[in-house]
């Protein structure tokens, strides 16, 4: 056998810049030095064989027998897979092409094997690589696949595309992209005025390196905002891969093509079942939409995990409970989807999905008072995408699909409060109700009962009114004591906000009645909730009685998220019986909850608001206003400028602004009025110390309307940065750089972040810009 001379390999030169991936070079030479197997997998065209060879390339020095690349997409033959590496490590006699010769060979060799694309010879690598490896003391392997080689001693890297989370800029994606731009198009580059285009291209496209490639080459003839607009058929318009490159990276469907013929049929079935899901999926999610295609309930399990295996499902890191989370990228998603419109199969797949979120909206109203309330919550939330997709599809099937639209709203109506999409919710539960459809069904009237209770949260008097109207006739047609009784829940709760307190407070005690009556627990729950605010705002000392059996059934049936609601219940009786510090401890508690319901943050930070002005604490008291009032604002609901709650409101600010000033008042307001939710939180738990008592410059924001702060943050934007980023210049959390740049954007009444870099550069030019 030949002798392979020190230093030897055959890594080809990298003809385009490597941009990115620094922590996947630093996790891929930290794998290499502690583990004789390394397989780097992902989707296709994520970009793993460039990143095997640069990692390579970097580890070469302690390789002195050589770093050998072995491209394995051309075999076809698993057989000639030990003959293959033979061939590229120089030798030519037929002991070498065998693996026990392959093995003598490399015995005392200190030799570093990247073995690309092992996908479609996957047990004939698996098989080669443990022979080899238990022959050989020096030799380390690291491959590339779409599916995990399941070798003994394997260590894997999951490679991801280079796109954060919904939000932030993509740096690297778009670093990529402007590259292979500047390459086909001279002179391009990323400025304020085409910024936020790449970033949505960029976006759009999952940051996969090939799809950014293919995507840069169609710059030769189209805008990047054409090239955007364009990406809705993104596998008939990138198709212009370099001629050089192997037949599967010619075009974005070639990419995803080669990952599909690797799939089983019922693998593909699959596939082309779960790509109606916008946001991820659940294994009982799964299921359900894939017995459209055939495949059986106790199938799903195995072929789920096959297909993770395959780079083509990615297990997300949060779950709920015990329920592991199943994503796709976008660009695989569509492909599945293009898959499944092919086969005729699509109506019913999302005939199963619209069934699924009605039996979950029917699960979450039956169980979701409870232990287990908090989790439920949660789980809606993370499926809400999934129900955004099922609800457009019921509504754009006419009457029959309204119907069945209304039969995941209406179960779902106190979901919109603890999941925190009031505004959406609304339009959800409005949006059946508004077509011609049968109206003396359960469903329609739950639906309607659900779009009334909001409406009169909100503030839309006038809707609130006519739903009212039509709740009542449904509940006389249907003989429905529950209908009467939520007509009754919903017309004193209307006419609470509207100042007949009274009024209010003589339906409450009718739902209560009626909810007791047919055991409608959770009802009856928020019923007296309500009752127990009308008796506040009557003075009547029986609200604090009517608040505490409330948050003993809370307590009882562990239901936290409406035990909140108790508390705040409780907080605001206790208050207008003089204990302001139990009403404060209570409504801590309440807020240390950190619950996802806006409203309910609204309504405790604006009562302990009052607390604080009881005890003096003015400043305090000023700055939980300006707080409270953030929470309205995101919350969509209406409750703040209502009679009743207007009043408290009103006297504590008199109060403030008669111990502070007119100006002090008014500087501790704006210090907490801007606050995102968890600035708000922390202020209230005073976590966050309160705005600077030092009087500020005359000159409190800058152009625009902007605070110093957001002013900060506008010009890290135009810098480039992420929202990541920007939070950890900053040191504060992800979200909160989040709403910073939210509400900059809508200050400004821009669209993009390039505008906000545009705007920036204006002001800087413009004469006399101080700040």
């Amino acid at each position: 056998m030949p002798d392979v001379s020190r230093g030897a390999g055959n890594l080809p030169s990298e003809l385009t810049s490597f941009v990115g991936r620094r922590r996947e070079l630093a996790e891929t030479r930290r794998l290499l030095a502690a583990a004789r197997l390394v397989t780097l997998t992902g989707v296709g065209g994520v970009g793993k064989t460039r990143l095997a060879l640069r990692a390579a390339a970097d580890v070469r020095r302690a390789f002195p027998d050589g770093v050998w690349f072995v491209p394995l997409a051309e075999l076809r033959d698993p057989a000639l897979l030990a003959h293959t590496i033979a061939t590229t490590l120089g030798l030519t006699d037929e002991a070498g092409a065998q693996v026990g010769g392959l093995a003598e060979y490399l015995e005392d060799q200190r030799v570093l094997l990247v073995l690309d694309n092992c996908e479609h010879v996957l047990d004939a690598c698996a098989v080669l690589v443990a022979k080899l490896l238990s022959a050989t003391s020096s030799v380390r392997v690291l491959a590339t696949s779409r599916q995990l080689l399941r070798a003994d001693g394997e260590q894997v890297l999951v490679v991801l595309p280079p796109v954060p989370s919904e939000g932030e800029p993509a740096v690297e994606a778009v670093t990529l992209f402007a590259e292979r731009a500047a390459a086909v198009v001279p002179g391009f580059t990323i400025d304020a005025s085409n910024r936020d285009t790449v970033v949505r291209i960029c976006r759009r496209l999952d940051g996969i390196p090939l799809a950014l490639e293919l995507a840069a080459v169609r710059l030769r003839v189209l805008s990047v905002e054409q090239l955007l607009q364009r990406l809705d058929d993104r596998f008939r318009l990138l198709t212009d891969g370099s001629r050089t490159a192997p037949d599967r990276q010619q075009t974005l469907e070639a990419a995803i093509a080669w990952s599909y013929d690797l799939c089983s049929r019922a693998e593909r079935a699959v596939w082309s079942a779960v790509s109606v899901f916008a946001g991820g999926f659940d294994l009982e999610a799964a299921e359900a939409v894939c017995a459209a295609v055939g495949i059986a309930p106790d199938e799903v399990l195995d072929l789920i995990a096959a297909m993770v295996d395959k780079s083509i499902l990615v297990r997300g890191d949060g779950t709920f409970g015990r329920a592991a989370w199943y994503g796709m990228l976008e660009t695989v998603r569509e492909y599945g989807h293009v898959r499944l419109m092919r086969s005729g199969r699509e109506n019913a797949v999302r005939g199963r999905q619209v069934e699924h979120c009605a039996r979950l909206a029917r699960r979450y109203r039956a169980e979701s008072f409870g232990p287990h309330q908090l989790d439920w919550v949660g789980r809606m939330r993370r499926g809400q995408p999934n129900i955004r997709v099922a609800l457009e599809h019921c509504l754009a099937g006419g009457p029959e699909g309204a119907c069945r639209a209304a039969e995941i709203t209406g179960p779902l109506w106190d979901y919109w409060f603890a999941g925190g999409f009031v505004p959406e919710g609304y339009r959800g539960l409005r949006a059946p109700l508004a077509q011609e459809v049968a109206r003396d069904t359960p469903a329609h009237a739950r639906a309607l009962q659900g779009a009334a209770f909001v409406a009169a949260q909100i503030g839309d008097e006038e809707a609130a009114r006519a739903m009212l109207a039509e709740l009542r006739e449904l509940a006389e047609a249907l003989d429905d004591d529950n209908l009467r009784a939520g007509w009754a829940q919903c017309a004193g709760m209307g006419s609470m906000f509207l100042g007949r307190v009274d009024r209010g407070r003589e339906l409450m005690e009718q739902a209560l009645d009626g909810f007791l009556r047919t055991g409608d627990e959770v009802q009856a729950c928020n019923t007296r909730i309500l009752l127990a605010a009308a008796l506040f705002f009557v003075d009547d000392p029986e609200g604090l009685v009517v608040a505490e059996a409330a948050l003993a059934q809370c307590e009882e049936h562990h239901a936290d998220w409406s035990r909140a609601y108790a508390l705040w219940a409780v907080a605001i009786n206790t208050w207008r019986r003089g204990d302001h510090r139990r009403a404060s401890a209570l409504l801590r508690e309440a807020i240390a909850m950190r619950q996802t319901d806006r409203t309910q943050l609204a309504f405790t930070m604006t009562a302990l608001a009052w607390c604080a002005g009881a005890a003096g604490e003015h400043e305090r008291a000023a700055g939980l206003l300006g707080a409270s009032s953030a929470m309205w604002r995101i919350s969509g609901a209406g409750v703040a400028e209502t009679g009743p709650h207007r009043q408290f409101d009103e006297e504590c600010e008199a109060r403030a602004r008669e111990a502070l000033g007119d100006d002090g008042y008014t500087r501790a307001f704006a210090a907490t009025s801007g606050f995102d939710v968890d600035e708000a939180i922390a202020y209230a738990l005073a976590e966050k110390p309160a705005g600077p008592r030092a009087p500020r410059r005359s000159r409190q924001r800058s152009p625009g309307g902007l605070t110093r702060r957001e002013r900060e943050i506008a010009e890290l934007v135009a810098d480039g940065l992420s929202n990541k980023q920007i939070a950890g210049r900053l040191v504060v959390a992800q979200r909160t750089a989040e709403t910073h740049v939210e509400n900059i954007l809508t200050k400004l009444g821009f669209t993009s972040r390039a505008q906000i870099g545009a705007w920036l550069a204006e002001q800087r030019a413009a004469p006399g810009d101080g700040t």
